[in-house]
């Protein structure tokens, strides 16, 4: 059995930016290498969480009530994570289709 990778994205603010980030994260959501993506979102006050609720049904969101900030984020994220490895990014990187396939071969 292959192993699994969640990834956990810390998120404050930016619509777009976390929007093409989960957008060049498509191909691997919910896949059996990738069983969940999780937002952590910083007490953001923009419509981020809506938006990804909407276009990205998908990507799980954990709320936080304080801005954590990038470390307690993933933190936050590290308690609800269900894969045999963590794969933290930050909200602005973009990726390729196969990135996380050569990744995965490595582990």
């Amino acid at each position: 059995m292959k192993s699994r990778i969640s990834i956990i994205i810390p998120h404050f603010n930016g619509v777009e930016v976390i929007s093409e980030c989960l957008e060049s994260l498509q191909q691997v959501i919910n896949t059996d290498l990738v069983p969940e993506i999780i937002m952590v979102d910083n007490a953001s006050i923009d419509d981020s969480v809506t938006v990804v609720k909407e276009r990205f049904p998908a990507v799980r969101i954990i709320r936080s009530e304080t801005n954590r900030g990038y470390a307690g984020g993933c933190n936050l994220g590290v308690e609800a994570a269900v894969g045999d490895y963590l794969l933290f990014l930050n909200n602005d990187t973009i990726h390729e289709s196969d990135w996380i396939e050569s990744l995965a071969e490595l582990l």
